[in-house]
């Protein structure tokens, strides 16, 4: 499927969770989009070239003060367009995507090529607004039930939420990178998430501490 993109294709990252933005570029890296900058908040916005408005500004939908963050980068990339990624109650969102200027919503749990596909639709100037899968529903029943994991689990999944890879854990666990992937295993079948996102989504939500 062939997407043409109203700008350079450049993505400018804004997400408050540094899992979710290393997930996000490792997603987009596989993509012809090019990431700009990914930041934490709007206060190192400052940093960034003047030049070119970005392609797309994607952001966290737990960002604080939503309404005024959107208009404040509305007010410097007057041509780009907005998506949330994360987004819990997409169809509340949807709603208020008129007054905050959003152009498209879209669930960090969608299939890399779907969630690649939505952002190449909103880049092209199509207001995107998918409805939540069955894994947001699954992570929702998993949410309640608050499985008990062991404490090397909760060290293995602290350090996912870090962004760490498996070599990395092994190395800071001093542990074999086989039996990070053994506790990780564990981890996903316990949470009843499918993937490391997922469940450092799950472990952020339920408050998880190793």
């Amino acid at each position: 499927m062939c997407f043409t993109m109203s700008q350079n294709g450049t993505v400018l990252i804004v997400h408050e969770r540094k899992f979710m933005a290393l997930y996000i570029i490792s997603v987009l890296e596989k993509s012809d989009f090019k990431v700009l900058a990914s930041l934490s908040g709007l206060d190192e916005i400052e940093k960034l070239p003047s030049g070119e408005d970005p392609a797309l500004c994607i952001i966290g939908s737990g960002t604080p003060n939503l309404s005024g963050f959107c208009t404040d980068l509305r007010i410097r990339f007057p041509a780009s367009h907005l998506v949330l990624i994360d987004a819990d109650g997409l169809d509340e969102m949807e709603m208020l995507a008129q007054d905050l200027g959003i152009d498209g919503c879209l669930s960090i749990d969608l299939a890399p090529p779907l969630l690649l596909a939505g952002l190449h639709l909103v880049a092209a100037g199509t207001r995107c607004f998918p409805k939540t899968d069955d894994a947001d529903r699954k992570i929702e029943t998993f949410r309640q039930q608050r499985p008990t994991l062991t404490p090397r689990e909760k060290d293995v999944l602290a350090l996912i939420g870090q962004g760490m890879a498996n070599k990395v854990i092994a190395r800071e666990l001093d542990i074999s990178e086989s039996t990070v992937k053994a506790h990780l295993n564990a981890v996903l079948r316990k949470t009843g998430t499918t993937n490391r996102t997922q469940a450092a989504r799950w472990s952020f939500e339920n408050g998880q501490r190793a």
